[in-house]
């Protein structure tokens, strides 16, 4: 099931500059977000259908016709357009039947009637029921009620709400997710004036984005669909899709270094990227609106209020050296509205690149230095590489630049954090392997016809060969499960936190137009899954994952997260294993040692068992699925877990040393509550206590390092 974009990042210039003007703009091009966009079926839309689903079907390695797929498609695109099943009614969903079984002759004639058909339905009543919120926020709500409120687990099909019979059971359970919504932002700290606005401003905004979908955007759910049902991490790629999956591979991109998002209907600034041409003009503010765009210093001003974020994105977007104008309202009111020029430039998406620090680590009067090298993901610039440039950034050239730094600065055992980290290049994981072990095996792929290659470290000798940790959790997927495994695998290091995310499937991406003729316009690439990705000990990471050596609390399990719980997963396999020669830098005894001092802190340390304490409880309130609906029952529950929260971070902040990788985290924190609306939306910083006993795990890891070369020296 895919969300809806709610965030989108653009980049860019140089300094911005007030104009002077007040607002007296001439705002051009005013959409007209009244009426709901024609959905006209194009010859290059059936042309991609066609094409797309033809190499899917013959080519994806989980061979399946599109017949066997054609009934699932259809159960799926109804829950990506209703996920809530709030808008469909069980007539609906019976009428759309007769598609169940016509997939496979749709795609031969490029017919795209069904997903249009649903899709028209579907914003009929979408806006039907928009139109009906609105008017019912006009009217008194009773917070005093004794009724509950369902909320069902959606990324669960089997515990989904079932469709509607008719309007009046819509509009009744409508009635309690208003409710619920108005209770939790009450809770939040509005007042019910202030929260009745932003729910109003919400749904008004709704109908104008729905009014915005074009033939196109449905095209893209639909084609999406089916690609997922083959597997979930295969999918179809329209030509600004395929943009931004370049812009998150290469790291940069040309604008003006701004993270917009939605707030209250309006495009607002999220963050300012550091030294980006926004952040260095002064000008434009966490919090601020951006209600206009041009372009060039002379150019019309265009209306954004209302407009599809990713729309409007593309207009702030451009190429480096070109301007762009700007008609932004202040998070300050008193400001008044304002006009800026920023000049575009490359910005960096230094977030995702690979940094380092240095931690220090004090227990039984003696200290280590420690290093921590973070990898968000496996980045690679391939086109400044194809096109022969020195420079280009890629993930195992910063980290052998990181390593070196901390080498000088005479740490003794490094961790290599990949949390969060969903993968990348399989080549940078590979390379990246090689900075720590000698050359050898690091990843089998398996194809569906049986065959197997192996992918090898092919440098000689390691670049960092001390005490090694890698921290990994539920989110860590794909290329940092390659990294992580290996690294477990050759008996390198020790693998610290939790369960990974179990992707492992080979993807790979292919132009339509490939197969069109020339001078077709651009029909968009599909990605899809052609092998999967084995350790070198044969068994796959798909669904299974890697398991932490040192398992740290968690709030929710493999069984909860993760590849298993997606629709259309993959079923793990197993082939033989390659030819390699473990390290054996460290023992069994020597991990299980490590796991005996690391149980006996969690039981002792007292921010180590408040943690796991904590995590319990989260993981409690994560299965709760019923919410009372009376104002007073919920703000009691909202308050006490409010204290047990709040007293938990203070005990927390007082407990754990500083960390030096904290530091940003708790500034950008600081700056983000300095333009909060209340004090319920400010954000309360707590300690990295994963990474705190990280640095533990590698502490006692460095000591019995320490004795073993003793001893191997007497």
């Amino acid at each position: 099931m895919r969300k809806p974009l709610l965030f989108a990042f653009i980049a860019c210039g140089l300094s911005g500059v007030v104009t002077g003007k007040t607002l007296q703009f001439a705002i051009a091009d005013v959409p007209d977000y009244s009426r709901p966009a024609p959905l006209v079926v194009s010859e290059k839309q059936k042309r991609a259908f066609r094409l797309a689903t033809n190499l899917l079907g013959k080519h994806h390695y989980q061979r399946q016709s599109l017949a066997e797929i054609s009934s699932s498609v259809i159960e799926d695109y109804l829950d990506a357009l209703d996920y809530s099943h709030m808008y469909f009614l069980q007539s609906d969903v019976a009428a759309f039947a007769r598609y169940r079984n016509d997939l496979e002759r749709a795609a031969y004639k490029g017919d795209l009637s069904a997903a249009m058909t649903i899709y028209k339905r579907y914003r009929e009543r979408a806006r039907a029921l928009s139109e009906w919120t609105l008017e019912r926020l006009g009217r008194p709500f009773d917070l005093s009620s004794t009724d509950t409120i369902r909320v069902p687990d959606y990324r669960d099909r089997n515990v989904a709400l079932p469709w509607k019979k008719n309007l009046d059971e819509v509009h009744a359970y409508q009635e309690k997710r208003l409710q619920d919504a108005l209770i939790r932002l009450m809770m939040a700290g509005r007042t019910r004036e202030r929260a009745l606005e932003m729910l109003t401003s919400r749904y008004e905004g709704a109908i104008k984005r729905l009014n915005q979908m074009t033939s196109d955007d449905v095209f893209d759910v639909y084609m999406n669909v089916i690609a997922a049902n083959f597997d979930p991490h295969s999918n179809y790629l329209s030509l600004r899709n395929t943009e931004n999956f370049d812009i998150n591979m290469r790291l940069s991109l040309e604008g003006i270094g701004a993270t917009l998002g939605y707030e209250e209907e309006q495009i607002t600034v999220r963050e300012l990227v550091p030294g980006g041409p926004a952040h260095k003009s002064g000008k434009l503010h966490i919090k601020d609106g951006i209600i206009g765009v041009a372009e060039g210093k002379d150019g019309r001003m265009r209306d954004v209020v209302g407009m599809r974020l990713d729309n409007a994105v593309r207009l702030i977007r451009g190429k480096k050296g070109s301007y762009v104008r700007l008609l932004v309202e202040p998070a300050n009111a008193a400001e008044g509205v304002r006009e800026i020029v920023l000049k575009r430039d490359q910005v960096r998406l230094k977030e995702q690149a690979a940094h380092s620090y240095i931690e220090t680590v004090r227990r039984f009067g003696k200290e280590e230095k420690l290093g921590v090298i973070r990898l968000p993901s496996f980045y690679m610039d391939f086109a400044a590489a194809r096109a022969g440039k020195k420079n280009y950034r890629s993930t195992s050239r910063d980290v052998a630049e990181l390593i070196r730094g901390l080498e000088q600065e005479k740490v003794a055992g490094i961790v290599l954090d990949l949390r969060g980290d969903g993968g990348g290049s399989l080549y940078e994981a590979i390379q990246t392997v090689g900075l720590f072990i000698d050359r050898g095996p690091v990843v089998m792929i398996s194809s569906a016809n049986g065959e197997v290659r192996v992918k090898q470290d092919e440098s000689a000798g390691a670049l960092y060969e001390g005490p090694l940790a890698v921290m990994i959790d539920h989110h860590s997927a794909s290329a940092s499960e390659i990294f992580a495994a290996a690294i477990q695998d050759y008996r390198r290091g020790i693998i610290i936190g939790s369960n990974s995310y179990g992707k492992g499937t080979v993807q790979t991406l292919i132009d339509l137009n490939r197969f069109a003729a020339r001078n077709t316009p651009p029909l968009g690439e599909v990605k899809f899954t052609i092998a999967m990705f084995h350790r070198v000990t044969g068994s796959s990471t798909q669904k299974k994952g890697v398991a932490p050596d040192i398992a740290l609390p968690v709030a929710r399990t493999i069984e909860e997260s993760g590849e298993r719980r997606e629709l259309h997963a993959l079923p793990w396999k197993a082939i033989p294993p390659a030819d390699y020669l473990p390290y054996h830098q460290l023992s069994d005894a020597d991990i299980a040692e490590l796991r005996r001092l690391h149980h006996v802190r969690m039981v002792t340390v007292p921010a180590l068992k408040r943690y796991g304490g904590y995590l319990s409880r989260v993981a409690k309130e994560n299965k709760r699925r019923v919410w009372s609906l009376n104002f007073a029952t919920r703000k009691k529950q909202y308050d006490a877990w409010k204290r047990y929260s709040d007293h938990y971070d203070r005990l927390q902040r007082e407990d754990v040393p500083p960390l030096q990788a904290d530091e940003k985290r708790q500034a950008d924190i600081e700056r983000r509550n300095a333009v909060a609306e209340t004090e319920g939306d400010k954000e309360s910083f707590v300690p990295d206590i994963g990474l705190y006993e990280a640095l533990n795990v590698l502490y006692d890891y460095v000591r019995i390092d320490h004795l073993i070369v003793a001893d191997k020296a007497a």
